[in-house]
């Protein structure tokens, strides 16, 4: 057996330091376990998987690769949405779409008649001008591009006409060849899953949560297209959406595909239970409108951990029979009367008189919580004000309801939704937008934990945001010049050397269809290289070809 020679006194002390160190470590580890225990006791009911409430910070840096507590830009909070992994298998996916499409499109492929391939770099770029689209908003897309006076703009700071629309005409977001023909949403799941993922891997609400429907508008042919009375956009996709009731942040959402398999029985506690379940026994209180809210709906939140209220409708199943003649109770109360009831499970029914009867359950109010509220009362063509008693449980709905309505507000003030003949572009459009409205949300929330950063913005807007991540995304400085459009130089000889030949056959008039989609017949044409045997008028009343060759139609050259 070797002798054991023993330690240095040296390396003696750095052992005891080492060890020192660690049960100091191993003691506050303790000790946190135990505040979180105590955490725990006092509020047993907060996420079962202690993450804080609000921006996820952790997986903010996680996600960005940073290591210290600076102020981010805009750009980094949609990129944890639309991230570079994502981004470069849509590339990859339009490339592939591209190669097939040059084939049958000659017009879409470079100058050397192929597909110039997308790098994530410049779908970025395309990202930030769809955004740019839609807080600059113009008749047409090609006015983005014109160069006459009062059209024009910073697009072609992003990229050209013709690479945009190619872009688009090839844009694919999902492989081809794991495409389920099963799954009505197949040229969108891949993406879809993969964002409704990240909205709530980076954010942990708050208390309060809405669930209400959306719509995306659409004028295109679809059978997924769903029509909505009373809502502003009445034709279009329909959405599920849960959202977070003070912010209007999306958490998740459904595309409603319709009922392919049948008449689907109570469809509304299906969409319910499917948006909650990340959030069951946890404490949280769920928001409604009569659409979702029934009696045995509230019973089944309230075995799964879930506190909710709602509007209600009359003819529900198990609703209280005795509080169905609303109409009636209506014309015999005043403003500020109530009448409540338990049903099954303890759920409160309580119906108030406002100007007119509304009707709400809830599975955790009491029903003689109430506050005042002003009403204005026209009597004798003299209006005053009328304090009214009001029940914690209409007023509590009046303050949380409304989260997917913030949401949508967002949304549509800036949205970046294109004509497309494609029904599926249309959602990926509208997944841009929940994309950059979380991330402004996200990044509001980053300045309000940054609150000691001197360089932290007082009053940041979603405009300013929008503006911001577009000129990011496609590289531009905050102070660069407008870009500035110069025709091409033509040269002299090209108004000069051209000459009219007459053909055989008339064909229509390159230039009259060209302005005005008028169809005039001309034996004359140009054989010069350039106009490769275009014909032009050459008539008393007008001289298509003399002006084709002038300065004046040099636009019109320069778009051919």
């Amino acid at each position: 057996m070797d002798d054991h020679q023993g330690m240095h006194c040296v390396e003696e002390d750095a052992l005891d330091a080492e060890l020192l160190q660690a049960q100091v470590q191993t003691e506050e580890l303790e000790e946190e376990e135990e505040d979180d225990e105590m955490d725990c006791d006092l509020e047993p009911r907060r996420a079962s998987e202690g993450r804080p409430l609000g921006l996820d910070l952790g997986s903010v840096r996680r996600a960005v690769r940073l290591t210290t507590s600076v102020m981010l830009r805009e750009i980094d909070f949609f990129m944890l949405f639309f991230t570079q992994a994502i981004v470069a298998d849509i590339c990859g996916f339009t490339n592939r779409q591209g190669w097939e499409l040059v084939l049958n499109r000659a017009s879409y492929a470079g100058v050397e008649g192929v597909w110039n391939e997308v790098t994530p770099d410049e779908f970025y770029r395309f990202m930030g001008l769809l955004i740019y689209m839609g807080f600059h908003v113009l008749p047409d897309m090609h006015r983005y591009w014109g160069t006459k006076s009062l059209q024009g703009s910073w697009a072609r700071s992003f990229m050209s006409r013709d690479r945009f629309k190619a872009l688009l005409a090839a844009l694919h977001v999902v492989d081809p060849a794991t495409e389920d023909n099963q799954d009505h949403l197949k040229k969108l799941r891949y993406l879809m899953d993969h964002l409704k993922q990240k909205c709530q891997e980076l954010f942990q609400p708050n208390q309060n949560l809405a669930i209400d429907e959306r719509m995306v508008k659409s004028k295109g042919r679809s059978g997924l297209k769903q029509f909505m009375k009373g809502k502003p956009t009445r034709w279009g996709f329909k959405l599920w959406v849960i959202a977070t009731s003070d912010s209007g942040y999306t958490l998740d959402f459904n595309v409603y595909t319709g009922s392919r398999d049948g008449r689907v029985t109570d469809l509304a506690t299906k969409v319910v239970e499917a948006l909650i379940q990340p959030y069951k026994d946890q404490g949280y209180n769920l928001w409604m409108d009569n659409f979702y809210t029934s009696p045995a709906l509230m019973v089944t939140l309230r075995q799964i951990g879930i506190n909710a209220c709602g509007t209600c409708r009359i003819n529900r199943k198990k609703f209280p029979e005795e509080f169905k003649d609303v109409k009636t109770w209506e014309r015999k109360t005043d403003r500020g009367d109530m009448r409540w009831c338990r049903v099954e499970d303890g759920i409160l029914v309580i119906q108030w008189k406002d100007t007119r009867a509304v009707t709400c359950l809830s599975n955790f109010h009491n029903a003689n919580d109430s506050t005042n509220v002003t009403r204005l009362v026209k009597k004798d063509a003299t209006w005053s004000s009328l304090v009214v008693r009001q029940p914690a449980v209409i007023s509590d709905y009046n303050k949380h309801m409304g989260g997917v309505d913030r949401s949508d507000q967002m949304i549509s003030s800036y949205n970046v939704l294109q004509k497309t003949q494609k029904w599926w572009k249309t959602l990926f459009f509208h997944f841009i937008d929940i994309a950059v409205v979380n991330s402004f949300l996200l990044f509001q929330e980053w300045q309000h934990s940054q609150a000691g950063d001197k360089h932290r913005l007082a009053d940041y807007s979603h405009i300013t945001f929008r503006e911001n991540l577009s000129r990011q995304l496609a590289g531009l400085d905050i102070h660069a010049s407008s870009p500035s459009h110069s025709l091409k130089p033509v040269a002299s000889s090209f108004h000069v050397t051209h000459t009219p030949e007459l053909q055989k056959s008339a064909n229509n008039c390159w230039l009259c269809y060209r302005k005005s989609r008028i169809q005039r017949k001309t034996k004359f044409a140009c054989m010069a290289p350039e106009c490769n045997g275009k014909r032009f008028c050459i008539v008393q009343s007008r001289n298509c070809f003399r002006a084709w060759h002038s300065a004046e139609c040099d636009q019109f050259r320069a778009e051919a």
